[in-house]
Parts: C-alpha cells; sequence; structure tokens
C-alpha cells in the first residue's frame, strides 16, 4: 500500500512542479521527487512506523504524504538555484548541451581555468592596483601587473590585450604602452592535424582539389594558420587557412573565464566600471567569435572588394574561391609579395614612391571608414602588404567594422570641425558618435574642446597626434563612451597610424587625413557651387516634403484638442513599456507571495484549532488546514523559483 502513496507523491510532485513554473531538465525532477521520497520517508520510519505494525494509513500517513511533496519543491527550488546553465530574455535554456554529465565536466573545467586566472591576477596584484587611487605613478604599477596577467594567462587574453592596447579613448597612456608589447606564441599544427581537417572539412578529396599542398604553414596565429597551395583545376596559386580543431571549445572557455574576470576587475575598481571593462571584454568575445566562423570573413573579403571597385586608391584585395571554403576552411587567392615592414626594400627597388603608396592605403582605408562604412578593422603592418610590383594589398578581413550614415555623417564633421578649428562643430559630431547619456555638460564640453584646440593649433609638429591624444583624455574626464563600431573605427586609425609609419616615418595622420578630404570635398562638403546647392535644397525639400504636408493637418487636431482639453503627455517612469513591464512584473510576485504568506498563515491557524478537536479521525477543518499548506508551499516556491530565474536572465 506505501508504494502506491509513494508512487501518487512522485505523479503530484511532478504536476505540481509544472504548477510552480520550474524549467529544470527531467533527469532534475526524477531526482528531486527520489530524494523527497528518501528523506520524507526516512524522517517518517524512524520518527513514527519503527516498532508499529499498522495496517491502515491514518493521519500521520497524510502528513507524510503532504510533507513528500512540499519536501520535493523545495528539491526543485534548490536544483534551480543551482542549475548553471543561464536564460534567455524568455526564459529559454542557453546551454549548448543538456547532458548533465558533459555540462559537470565543461563546468569543472571551467572553474579550474577561472581559479588559475584569479590565482595569476592575485600574483601580480592586479586586484591590490586596482584598488588604489588613480595616478600616473599607479597606472603604471596597475599596467604592468595587467600586462603580467595577460601573459601569462596566454590565449585569447594576450588577443584581448592587444586589443586594450588600441583603446586609447578609455585607458591611460602608461596602460596603452605597456599592453602594446604583448605578444602571441602560437604553436603550428602538426602534419597530422592538417591532414585531419582537409579530409573531414574537403567537399571532395584533397588531391582532386589541390594539385600541391605545402604541409610547411606560411604563417600561424592563434585562430588558425595558413599554408601554401595550388589548386588543380587550373593552376593557380592560392592561400588555404585552416581553423585549429580545438579552437571553438577552448575559445568558449576562455572568453567566459575572460568576461568572469573582467567582472571582477570592475567589482574591484570604479574606474574599471567607468571606463565599461566588461563591455569591452563582452564585445571582445562577441568579435572572436565570428571570427571562428570563416564564412563570416569570406562574406567580408566580397562587401568590401565590392565597395573599393570604382576606388581611385586601387588597393588589391585577394579573390576568395567560396566553392572550396566553409566555416572552417578558407581559400583564396595568393598574392607575392611581403609585409609592407619588408616592402619599402621592393618599392626602392622599383624606384616607387613610398609617401605615394602610403597614400595609396591611407586613402582606401579612409575612404572605407569616411565614406563606403565598411572597412577593415585591423590594418597592422602584418595584414598590409606590398606585391612585388609596387601594389599594395589588404589581407585578413576576419575582423570588419560597420557604420551607419549617421555615425559615417558625425565622423565628417568631427574632421571638419577640426579644419575649421570650430569647438561646436567637433561638439556636435561627438555627441553623436558617443553612447546617450543623461546630464551632459555641454557647456562645460565645449570650453574643454576650445582650450584644446588652442593648444593644438598653428600646425607645430605633433599637433594632430596631441589633438587626437587630447580628445580620447576629454572623452574618459566627461564619461562618455564611443560606440563599439565607431570606437572601432578610431582603433582601425590608430593602428593604420603606426603601419603607415613603417613606409612614411615623417607620417601624420590628422594632416594626412585634412589632406584626404580637401580631395574627397564633394563627400566632405556637397555644396561646393551654386549647382550643388541647388541640388542639396532639392534633395532636402524632398525629405521634408511628407512632413510638411501632414503639419496643417496635425496643427488642425493640435487646435481642436485644445479647445476640448483633451491635451494628455505621457512624462516619467511608466511612459517607458519596459519600466512598466519590469513594475508590473515584480508587484505582481510580490502579491502572489503576500497572497501564499496570508494563505500559509490561515492554515496554520485551521491546523490548531484542529488539533482541540475530539476524536483520532482527521477533521474537515485540519483537511482544509492542510490543502492551504499545501497550496502556500506551491505559491512560495513558485515566487522564489520566477526570482531565481530573473536574476539568472541573460539580456540580449
Amino acid at each position: 500500500m506505501y508504494s502506491q502513496y509513494i508512487l501518487l507523491a512522485v505523479i503530484m510532485s511532478f504536476i505540481i512542479g509544472r504548477l510552480i513554473g520550474t524549467n529544470i531538465s527531467f533527469m532534475k525532477q526524477v531526482m528531486a521527487s527520489l530524494f523527497s521520497v528518501i528523506v520524507t520517508s526516512s524522517v517518517y520510519w524512524y520518527g513514527y512506523l519503527r516498532g508499529r505494525s499498522l495496517d491502515h494509513f491514518d493521519t500521520d500517513g497524510w502528513l507524510w504524504l503532504l510533507s513528500m511533496v512540499i519536501v520535493s519543491l523545495l528539491f526543485y527550488l534548490l536544483f534551480e538555484m543551482f542549475d548553471p546553465i543561464p536564460l534567455g530574455e524568455r526564459g529559454e535554456r542557453l546551454a549548448d548541451t543538456k547532458n548533465p554529465f558533459r555540462r559537470l565536466s565543461a563546468w569543472w573545467r571551467r572553474q579550474r581555468r577561472y581559479i588559475q586566472v584569479l590565482m595569476i591576477a592575485l600574483r601580480y596584484g592586479v586586484g591590490k592596483n586596482l584598488a588604489i587611487k588613480r595616478s600616473p605613478a599607479n597606472d603604471q604599477k596597475l599596467a604592468i601587473s595587467l600586462r603580467k596577467t595577460l601573459e601569462n594567462c596566454g590565449g585569447f587574453f594576450i588577443k584581448f590585450g592587444q586589443v586594450l592596447s588600441t583603446r586609447s579613448d578609455l585607458l591611460p597612456p602608461a596602460i596603452i604602452e605597456e599592453l602594446s608589447h604583448l605578444q602571441e606564441n602560437v604553436a603550428r599544427l602538426t602534419t597530422s592535424q592538417v591532414e585531419e581537417i582537409l579530409a573531414k572539412e574537403l567537399n571532395q578529396p584533397q588531391e582532386e582539389i589541390f594539385q600541391q599542398f605545402e604541409i610547411e604553414p606560411l604563417a600561424a596565429a592563434s585562430i588558425g594558420q595558413v599554408h601554401r597551395a595550388t589548386l588543380r583545376e587550373k593552376g593557380q596559386n592560392v592561400v588555404v587557412k585552416l581553423l585549429r580543431p580545438d579552437i571553438v571549445a577552448k575559445l568558449d572557455r576562455d572568453l567566459d573565464i575572460l568576461v568572469r574576470f573582467a567582472a571582477w576587475i570592475s567589482k574591484k575598481s570604479a574606474w574599471a566600471r567607468n571606463i565599461g571593462f566588461l563591455d569591452l571584454a563582452k564585445g571582445f568575445a562577441v568579435a572572436m567569435k565570428e571570427e571562428t566562423d570563416f564564412r563570416i570573413e569570406a562574406r567580408n573579403f566580397a562587401q568590401v572588394k565590392a565597395s573599393l571597385q570604382d576606388s581611385p586608391s586601387k588597393v588589391k584585395i585577394p579573390y576568395v574561391y567560396r566553392e572550396f571554403s566553409n566555416a572552417k576552411i578558407l581559400v583564396m587567392e595568393y598574392m607575392e609579395g611581403v609585409s609592407v615592414k619588408s616592402g619599402t626594400a621592393i618599392l626602392d627597388e622599383r624606384g616607387i614612391d613610398r609617401v605615394e603608396v602610403q597614400r595609396r592605403i591611407f586613402d582606401s582605408m579612409l575612404e572605407q571608414i569616411f565614406v563606403k562604412g565598411i572597412f577593415h578593422a585591423d590594418p597592422h603592418p602584418g595584414n598590409v602588404y606590398i606585391l612585388n610590383n609596387g601594389t599594395p594589398a589588404l589581407l585578413d578581413f576576419g575582423s570588419v567594422g560597420r557604420l551607419g550614415t549617421l555615425q559615417l555623417d558625425a565622423l565628417k564633421r568631427l574632421l571638419i570641425g577640426f579644419e575649421q578649428r570650430s569647438a561646436y562643430i567637433i561638439m556636435d559630431a561627438l555627441l553623436q558618435l558617443v553612447e546617450p547619456k543623461q546630464d551632459i555638460d555641454q557647456t562645460g564640453l565645449e570650453q574643454a574642446l576650445s582650450q584644446l584646440l588652442v593648444q593644438t593649433a598653428y600646425n607645430v609638429a605633433g599637433s594632430s597626434d596631441a589633438f587626437i591624444q587630447g580628445l580620447f583624455s576629454m572623452i574618459g574626464k566627461f564619461g562618455f563612451t564611443f560606440y563599439p563600431n565607431v570606437a572601432g573605427a578610431f582603433r582601425s586609425l590608430i593602428t593604420l597610424e603606426g603601419t603607415m609609419m613603417q613606409l612614411n616615418p615623417a607620417f601624420n595622420l590628422m594632416e594626412e587625413a585634412r589632406r584626404f578630404a580637401r580631395e574627397q570635398s564633394a563627400e566632405f562638403l556637397p555644396v561646393s557651387d551654386s549647382t550643388d546647392l541647388k541640388e542639396t535644397v532639392t534633395n532636402e525639400l524632398l525629405e521634408m516634403l511628407p512632413v510638411i504636408r501632414r503639419l496643417p493637418r496635425r496643427i488642425d487636431q493640435l487646435g481642436a484638442m485644445l479647445e476640448k482639453g483633451d491635451i494628455s503627455f505621457k512624462v516619467g517612469f511608466f511612459s517607458d513599456k519596459t519600466n512598466t513591464a519590469f513594475v508590473t512584473k515584480w508587484i505582481s510576485q510580490a502579491l502572489l507571495a503576500f497572497v501564499g504568506t496570508a494563505l500559509g498563515g490561515i492554515s496554520v491557524g485551521l491546523l490548531s484549532l484542529g488539533s482541540h478537536s475530539e476524536g483520532t479521525k482527521i477533521s474537515l477543518v485540519e483537511i482544509f488546514g492542510y490543502t492551504g499548506v499545501l497550496i502556500s508551499a506551491v505559491l512560495l516556491i513558485r515566487v522564489a523559483i520566477h526570482t531565481v530565474r530573473n536574476l539568472k536572465q541573460v539580456q540580449e
């Protein structure tokens, strides 16, 4: 008979598990029911049944059954609290696998790596140096400890440090300088690994695609490595880029740890929170995940190549053989040449002016950033080549930035403002390039910009660089943060500056940008004569025509509403649907908790009254009391589980 009641309790726990809204796995639901049976049966046997021989199910048996259900609900809550799987905004589970043993193994590897990273950070004093007040001397100490930490963590931590070294708008010069010394030391794939990748990922046998394939790589990086080959069909020389076989698992693990590490640093330091260190780590994680899919890189090649098809700068971009490429293999045109570091020898040998080539590369990059809106986001010297005939070329489009029309317009106005030395134009452009912020001190910002323009006036040596550094410093001082894609454009320009100096040591970024703007005046200043003025006015009027046509009707409606007194304004917190939904959700949870608590109190009172009644049989009052306790437990645990799930949600 008892086995029947145990089965009934298990069935009830499954039903009530649905009522309380839990979303744990089926295995955990079974475990919750099993644990509740074991715990309550053990207590019931030791507390009541031991030494007795009962043939009927009395009041104590019903209490045991009720306890079994409530304890199973508590186990549901416990499993929900310690379920490591994050949830989406709709409560969906975001795990890659539901296998608990694989998740446990992955969790253990992550925790071990996380502890290792934290121990390295503590060993080199990152936490201690973050906690002290910021000053040039303390920034230098923090820079050294951060560089040593990232270096010893290795992998994608080094790459993250290299990205941070380009964020002059957020980080002090000491940290920028120290992180710029980070270098990757990547082991090459073995011959067997290369052959295994080719056999697994190519849609045909290797011999049918490649007439020749060089096992010795041309280069190796953290994401993949590059080999030279010859296509069998037409004998074209190609480059084959292979994704490292274990990179996705390592990437997921290291990026997860990196985001946690960034969250830890942000908790330790108000300075790290103010510069958005955690957001930097999250943005880096998204970019790195894109780089592990070569289909995205192939698309980037095609888009940039198409955007520059009619470009006057004529910079070479390799052709991608998409019929042989996929997510893990990228086959593209091989181009004979060397990196820009060694390219000066080729230019000198052929009598080609270095400055002319430098301007072709620079103009191509500025055309991408200021005109086309899609640009190479990492133009370091290794990604800029000089071909044997002296033609410049851009390689590796794994990282590409994209800018909207509003941001393109603001970047142009920023350059115009610098050219005209107008603090107002620069401020107006800046406010369109940074993320929205309340309580902007526009007067103070304009005053600071005007002071910066005076300090960098008269085209003295280094004035352009001083303006850029001063602008970045001002961004941090006023608490602004560039949009990620805008920050990517500035990062690309800063990287490009170092690359251009390989060809022209006298290169000046802002002076060259001003030259580009003058030569591309049609893009930067569309109104240059009466014809352009007429065309511009016509275009503006065409854009405003729908608004102008609706204006009389709207004025008439406004007048009618004023006459009737029907005008109302949506002001404040509850005018936002998101805020309203947030408050409504938590008020409903609070009401549910109140109802559950009140019902529990009433039920306890009923049970207290029922206990004074005569007789051994359970009374009607006690039945209502026990039922109320069960319903109260369901309501309160439902509130607890929903609270836990809301805390675990990942905002997309």
